[in-house]
């Protein structure tokens, strides 16, 4: 799902969203739990372009109860709630 507001429900946090390896399960860092999530995007693991190696998959998201917004690499295995490929 992705939602475009132009910043009108977007709160700043002190610091910016990035794209880091850590292999974490989603959850709002502010709110300490996975209830509220918002999922923006999914991007499955993928082969790099003209390599063997494998770029992890990663997850974009909001939390509904503070407006955080966090990307980052998710766990082998991990996929959001009720996802699946259209065919």
């Amino acid at each position: 799902m992705t939602t475009i507001d132009h910043g009108r429900g977007l709160h700043t946090t002190a610091f910016a969203p990035t794209l880091t390896a850590t292999g974490e399960s989603p959850s709002c860092p502010q709110c300490h739990t996975d209830e509220f999530l918002i999922f923006e995007e999914f991007i499955p693991a993928r082969q790099a372009n003209h390599s063997t190696e494998l770029l992890p998959a990663s997850a974009s998201y909001s939390c509904s109860e503070c407006g955080l917004f966090t990307a980052h690499a998710v766990p082998d295995g991990w996929r959001p709630p009720h996802w699946f490929w259209y065919s």
